[in-house]
């Protein structure tokens, strides 16, 4: 090239640099697709003369892996132009804060703050040399709860929502910057999640049947019948709020595109291992006249249930639980809770069935015994989480009992019929909508003991539709309502 041409270039250089200068400010938010990625920079081709780039290690994620990759989109804000192009960020921080603050909010564009005290209300943030304010409500995910102490010191990105007195009134929301990059997230997951997947995820709340588990932007709902294998287990006997978790994806539905429906995904904790039935047929220790150690879950009039390991539940049957004389009840042998020696008469695994005796056989080969009909329903043990067809028992102003087909009894409450109307009214619909030996459709709530706890399916699909719905804040942290609480009051 001659050094005619070098000028003439450089003129056209200079022109189209001064025309977009003139199209683009210090504060513009602006969007790109990554081009390159260096060793300490990435360049965003921003559709202009010239390339825009980004410190890369502001696009690392805890773990120090980059969370770009060429040809991502990607949103920044324009922070000025050196030798190497136009200098974007993700956040304004450092001076460059106390000099553009303002033009920070009128861009919606993310600064980067200390919380340094906590106050009336919330905490103390120092933004460069301002200082600022962020309700507690905003100062985490919907969810999260930590003590107040445990943000003192930490440096967050936070948006401005109120910017007024000429800086003297700042109020920001780490809770709208962890949102909207929840909503990436969720948007890749849309993508990518299928049934089958496992992923980690933190328990964002604990119900009665259940635990909610943010996996990265999506929350979704680990039953209580999918959180062991141990009979009778309750949600905070497994996991605490703010638990990090492995879960198994069970089912996806993102609802329509209208939002009349919203999105359900149900996990599962217990099904990342293996069903332990799935190995007694290989297990030795199963093998029939092993001895084992295990505890009594629950009596009933013709024997003893006795968990040998989660999951795994043997029978002692009445006739074989004494040594001397005939049992009239288990309860004069063996209490619940008590642990025992037991011995394995009798291995089904294709029925799930074990028959036991309590120490040694009284003969030599002895067999487990016949079980009628009856007894073998009851053997069939109902787990929290099952639809099933009851029979109503009897009703009663607090509620109807239900007869199972296996034989126990649970109660549906009056809380959980939805019913309209209250006191005699109430009751009065109750009795009218179970009649004595219909038949009605259930799901099984919650088990405690020998106490079944039992809903409808349409009252828990409601109870799940509430739960979903997240709370809504004014520009100062100020809630409008939620639901979170909705069970709060509720007894069974």
């Amino acid at each position: 090239m001659t050094q005619d041409n070098n000028k003439d270039f450089g003129r056209l250089f200079e022109a189209g640099l001064d025309k977009l200068t003139t199209t683009l400010r210090t504060g513009q938010r602006v969007q790109g697709v990554v081009s390159m990625i260096g060793k300490s920079s990435v360049f965003v081709d921003l559709g202009t003369p010239a390339d825009g780039y980004l410190d890369r290690k502001d696009l690392l994620d805890k773990n120090g892996e980059l969370t770009v990759k060429v040809g991502d989109s990607i949103d920044a804000f324009c922070m000025g132009w050196t030798d190497d192009g136009i200098k974007l960020a993700l956040r304004m921080s450092g001076d460059a804060v106390d000099s553009s603050v303002e033009d920070a909010y009128n861009a919606g564009m993310p600064v980067e703050g200390k919380v340094t005290a906590e106050r009336k209300g919330g905490f103390t943030v120092q933004v460069a040399n301002s200082e600022a304010f962020c309700p507690f409500s905003q100062i985490d995910a919907r969810g999260v709860k930590k003590e107040p102490a445990e943000y003192i010191g930490e440096r967050f990105s936070f948006a401005i929502t109120e910017y007024s007195e000429g800086g003297r009134n700042i109020v920001l929301s780490r809770r709208r910057i962890l949102e909207k990059e929840a909503a990436k997230k969720r948007e890749e997951l849309k993508e990518h999640l299928a049934v089958g997947d496992i992923v980690d995820g933190v328990v964002t709340k604990i119900m009665p049947f259940g635990a909610f588990v943010d996996i990265g932007g999506v929350e979704g709902m680990v039953h209580v019948s999918e959180m062991g294998w141990n009979r009778g287990l309750k949600p905070e006997e497994v996991v605490s709020e703010g638990q990090a978790v492995q879960v198994k994806v069970l089912d996806i539905d993102w609802g329509d595109a209208a939002g009349d429906k919203r999105e359900r995904l149900a996990f599962s904790i217990k099904q990342i291992e293996q069903h332990p039935w799935e190995r007694v047929a290989e297990d030795e220790s199963y093998a029939v006249g092993s001895k084992r150690r295990g505890k009594v879950t629950r009596l009933a009039d013709f024997g003893a249930f006795i968990e040998l390991e989660p999951g795994i539940e043997g029978l002692a049957h009445i006739s074989q639980l004494g040594a001397e004389g005939h049992v009239k009840h288990p309860s004069e042998v063996v209490k619940e809770g008590d642990m025992v020696d037991v011995t394995l008469l009798d291995v089904d695994p294709e029925r799930r069935r074990i028959g036991l005796c309590i120490g040694e056989p009284k003969v030599k080969g002895e067999k487990a015994a016949e079980l009628t009909h009856e007894e073998a329903a009851e053997v069939a043990v109902v787990n929290a989480g099952q639809r099933l067809e009851g029979e109503v028992e009897s009703v009663k102003p607090f509620g109807v009992f239900i007869k199972l087909p296996n034989g126990q009894t649970g109660l549906l409450h009056i809380s959980q019929t939805g019913l309209a109307g209250d006191g005699t009214l109430q009751v009065r619909a109750l009795y009218k909508a179970y009649p004595l030996r219909s038949k009605v459709q259930v799901i099984i709530r919650e088990i405690a003991g020998n106490r079944i706890s039992l809903t409808l399916p349409e009252t828990m699909e409601q109870e799940l539709g509430r739960l979903t719905v997240t709370d809504h804040k004014d520009s100062q942290g100020a809630s409008f309502g939620s639901l979170d609480d909705v069970f709060g009051g509720l007894k069974l």
